[in-house]
């Protein structure tokens, strides 16, 4: 029967989906993200079906951006009725975001993954599940062409990604959901603002798309196809720059980064424009980097035709000397830690761990912090100390001081004769 065999077929691309590409391993327990449309639907039918042959846990969660009020909460109404009928546990996370948040459609994604990861943290889910289709994937390469990307734009959305999103319908397109979900009789409901061509994937997906697809009925696998080519190219490219990166990198303090400019120099631009975008996305948190005209400025950084540059005002791109240094903006202090014993104290915020050496006794705890402009030692300036210890300054306002309540005891590698507290740092300020 032709329905059955078309069944069979998007059982097996699908689990090989989870399998493979998608890393989902026998007993794991996945979320499923459902927001009641009919990608979603189709992906938690799929799910189900999957989930004994591999012994599968599943969730489910529902993200209520609170941008439509009402209907908002009627699909998540909608969706927790579907969970309980099928015997799945439901969570729901409100955003509480109003029609005048700035940059709504971006700011509702980044929202989204950030309810989604931090349940699966919280409940002990290996991954979790998106319904992004092949038609997805190719309205994002278009999406990223628009706005100017490079090839890691390109390549598009992972079947995997880091934090442990997967998307297992990434191989089946608009027509094979549709189609598949007629066959079952899975219910849905319609968000109308999928309709409003006001935001620009709706307009991708509304007016460009069927534009093109006057000249190449197959647009979407065509785009697609382009954005596999970009991934395995970027993969080689991904190796040159992460060597680049280890070479000519001087000092990681997570919250600061330099590098060698003379070392970055030798490699051809390519690997460099990499090398910036992998360091970018680490320090901003962002998986997709930063867009090509935010890469061309730091370039000019590194090239002396700028003095500085500031991302998406999360990191400043700056020169000194022969150092290209990444600075995380923002306010301070980045750390704080009460100590009351010696010891080895780690850092994560730096990437450092801090040796303290203490009297035996303290009458209140101290505090481990970064150095603030008006600090004193001894009646000394730290900026001095720290001037004359050659301490770059792109770390003088992440060095750890010690302090109490009087103003600073003690500077991390740096010996005051008088008070018998020491504090030196593993592995000084290099790499």
């Amino acid at each position: 029967m032709p329905g059955r065999s078309f069944r069979e077929s998007i059982l097996d691309d699908f689990l090989r989906s989870l399998t493979g590409p998608c890393s989902v391993t026998r007993g794991s327990a996945v979320l499923v993200c459902v927001s009641g449309g009919i990608d979603s639907m189709v992906l938690l039918d799929l799910m189900q079906r999957a989930a004994p042959a591999v012994d599968l846990r599943l969730g489910v969660i529902h993200v209520d951006h609170g941008l439509r009020v009402e209907e908002s909460k009627r699909d998540a109404s909608w969706v927790r009725k579907q969970c309980r009928t099928r015997g799945l546990r439901f969570h729901l996370k409100r955003l509480h975001m109003g029609p005048q948040t700035p940059n709504a459609e971006e700011e509702a994604r980044r929202l989204r993954y950030q309810a989604v990861t931090g349940c699966m943290r919280r409940h002990g889910y290996a991954c979790a599940a998106t319904g992004h289709t092949l038609d997805d994937q190719a309205e994002t390469v278009l999406y990223r062409i628009i706005r100017g990307t490079g090839i890691r734009g390109l390549a598009g959305m992972d079947q995997r990604r880091r934090d442990g999103i997967i998307r297992p319908m990434l191989h089946m397109d608009r027509s094979m959901v549709l189609r598949y979900a007629a066959l079952e009789g899975i219910p849905h409901v319609e968000d109308r603002t999928n309709a409003d061509v006001r935001h620009d994937r709706n307009r991708i997906r509304h007016d460009i798309m069927p534009l093109m697809e006057r000249i190449n009925p197959r647009i979407a696998q065509s785009i697609t196809a382009l954005a596999a080519i970009a991934r395995l190219e970027g993969e080689a490219l991904e190796g040159m720059a992460s060597g680049l990166e280890r070479t000519a990198r001087k000092w990681d303090w997570g919250l600061s980064r330099a590098y060698l400019i003379p070392a970055l120099r030798t490699a051809h631009e390519a690997v460099i424009r990499r090398v910036i975008i992998t360091v970018m996305a680490s320090m901003t948190g962002e998986e997709r980097g930063i867009d090509a005209s935010q890469v061309d400025a730091v370039l000019a950084v590194l090239a002396g035709e700028r003095s500085a540059h500031a991302v998406r005002r999360k990191v400043r791109v700056s020169r000194d000397k022969d150092l290209l240094v990444f600075q995380r903006m923002g306010e301070g202090p980045w750390y704080a830690r009460e100590v009351s014993t010696g010891g080895g104290l780690a850092i994560p915020e730096i990437h450092r761990t801090v040796n303290i050496i203490l009297p035996e006794r303290l009458d209140k705890p101290l505090l481990v912090r970064p150095f603030s402009p008006g600090d004193r030692i001894s009646g000394r300036r730290v900026a001095h100390i720290l001037s004359s210890m050659r301490v770059p300054r792109g770390l003088r306002e992440l060095w750890p001081v010690l302090a109490s309540d009087h103003g600073c005891v003690a500077v991390a590698s740096y010996r005051n004769a008088g008070s018998g507290i020491r504090m030196s740092i593993e592995g000084g300020y290099g790499a």
